[in-house]
């Protein structure tokens, strides 16, 4: 199991020297180790910067560099990157960043975890969409994913807005997406198609490797 480095660690410490480490002892789907694919993160602030993310044959290469031909690239700021890793902000989507390190923290975290179809299809989209968790430990937090190749908006395309209490609800199963969403819990600001396409993408994609393949 891998385990979470210091809160002392620098982001290019942990991108090009953990990342790396971790995600070579994690188990991957058969379908992911096909995959030729290049994905992003930028973390804007004192420490930040740009890396680029290369998975082929199943192996995963990380150096510093422009996101800007990725397929999907994830935006922060430093304070909310390491608030989710070491301050515990951020609620279940906070805990998605931890997972990859801790296992057994829930949620998934990191290139593997998303179905390979999906990841290849989610490239053929344009756009930010933004997911804000309030009231939480240490104030709101904020993350974005850049979907396509291009240059980064200065403004998102979609917004998402949840509590980290409902967040937290969400994640255990106890209240239901669609409920939350009609009753104003869960806040959409912007382009809703495009967070509608995003997540067609991603249920078809859980679909198809859930079901039985044929003999």
């Amino acid at each position: 199991m891998s385990q979470l480095p210091p809160p002392g660690t620098s982001a290019r410490e942990f991108f090009e020297v953990h990342v790396p480490r971790a995600f070579g002892t994690a188990e991957l789907p058969n379908d992911t180790k096909q995959l030729d694919l290049t994905l992003g993160v930028r973390l804007d602030g004192e420490g930040g910067g740009e890396w680029r993310l290369h998975l082929k044959n199943g192996e995963l290469r990380v150096a510093p560099g422009s996101t800007e031909d990725a397929a999907f690239t994830v935006l922060q700021s430093v304070e909310d990157w390491r608030g989710a890793l070491w301050e515990d902000r951020g609620g279940a989507f906070g805990k998605q960043s931890r997972a990859l390190f801790e296992p057994g923290a829930g949620g998934s975290a990191g290139p593997g975890a998303m179905p390979a179809s999906a990841l290849v299809q989610l490239q053929m989209l344009r756009g930010v969409i933004k997911m804000v968790v309030s009231g939480g430990a240490g104030g709101d937090w904020a993350v974005a994913f850049k979907l396509g190749p291009g240059p980064a908006p200065a403004d998102p395309t979609t917004t998402v807005s949840v509590t980290a209490e409902d967040a937290s609800a969400l994640e255990r199963g106890e209240l239901d997406p669609m409920q939350a969403f009609m009753s104003g819990r869960i806040q959409v600001a912007g382009d809703m198609t495009l967070l509608m396409q995003m997540q067609a993408i991603q249920m078809s994609a859980q679909a198809a490797a859930a079901a039985p393949r044929k003999a």
